[in-house]
Formats: C-alpha cells, structure tokens, sequence
C-alpha cells in the first residue's frame, strides 16, 4: 500500500511541475503506463493548472489516449419519439460509450467508435474526434441494425472538474451529453 500511495504521489510532484512543457510530457507518460490511477492522479494536477494552453494540450493527450469513454446522455431535447427513436433511447440509457483508437495527440484527434445498439464496435460506425482549443467534435455514424447505419455527431467543451459537457445528435434526436475524464 505505501508503495502505491508513494507512486502516485510521485506523478502528482511532476504533473504539478511548474513548467508547463514539462507537465505534457509527464501526463503523456501518464497515459503510457496504462494505470488508471496513474492517469488520473496525473491529470488532476494538469486539470488544475490555470494556463488555457496546458488544459488544451492535455485534453489532446487524453482524446488520443483513451481507450473507452462513456458519457452519460440526458432526456431528449429535439426530435421525435416513437418507433425507432424509442428503441434508440432504451439502448441509451445507461450512457453512450465509444472504443478509442488510433490517437495522435500532437494534432488531437482519434478514431472513436460508438456502441449504441451494438455491444461490440461495428465496422463502419467509426468517427473522427477533433480537440479544438478545450473542445471535441466528433462525426461519424451509429448502428441501427444490419441494414441500417445514421449519421450522429458529438460536441462538448471542457468544463471544470474535467468534465466534457455538450450535445450528442443521432438520427433527428438531440441529447444533453457529459463525460468524466477520471471515469
């Protein structure tokens, strides 16, 4: 147990480094070792830093980085229900989840693919996800079933907490969505 409490107190020294280039490095380390608690004891300390530069270039890190993200979707805002739209929001329910791959954090972007009536990553569903400054974008397409794929885009900015707050729209319907980064 001291061993543990004294590595992550070790990352929480260097994400708190007071230079800034520095503190990319260690939470690119971070991600690296594949330890959660690593990661996440290394990006609060980032996520605390009050330099715009910093929370942009460690949200591009943790976009290229992650290997899942779920973000929790509210009531439907916009669109109709009924049919299809309801079969859609059942399977919601429990949040919308996308497999990462492919990250590239030097120009922010990743191939993100989403569950959402598929337990597994279907092939063609896959996105692009964007970091643009403390923001995300991301266009692709979500499974329906065997014949049917719609097109659905996701916006969120970086809010405190290291929290991704946004918009999720599938199909016609529009969703409130939020996402941890310390999930």
């Amino acid at each position: 147990m001291t061993s543990l409490a004294a590595k992550l107190q070790s990352w929480r020294d260097a994400c708190s480094d007071p230079n800034p280039d520095l503190v990319i490095g260690y939470l690119a380390d971070a991600m690296a070792t594949g330890n959660i608690d690593v990661r996440k004891a290394c990006l609060r300390q980032v996520l605390a830093n009050d330099n715009v530069d910093v929370q942009s270039a460690a949200l591009r890190v943790i976009v290229a980085g992650l290997p899942v993200i779920r973000f929790r979707l509210g009531e439907l805002v916009k669109g109709r229900a009924g049919g299809r739209a309801d079969e859609i929001i059942t399977s919601l329910q429990h949040g919308l989840i996308f497999h990462g791959s492919d990250g590239d954090a030097a120009s922010g972007t990743a191939q993100w693919m989403p569950l959402v009536r598929n337990a597994t990553p279907v092939e063609g569903t896959v996105g692009t996800v964007t970091v643009f400054g403390s923001s995300i974008q991301w266009a692709g397409k979500c499974y329906y079933d065997d014949r049917n794929l719609f097109d659905c885009q996701l916006s969120a900015d970086l809010a405190e907490g290291g929290t991704l707050t946004g918009t999720f729209t599938l199909w016609d319907m529009q969703f409130p969505a939020s996402a941890s980064l310390f999930d």
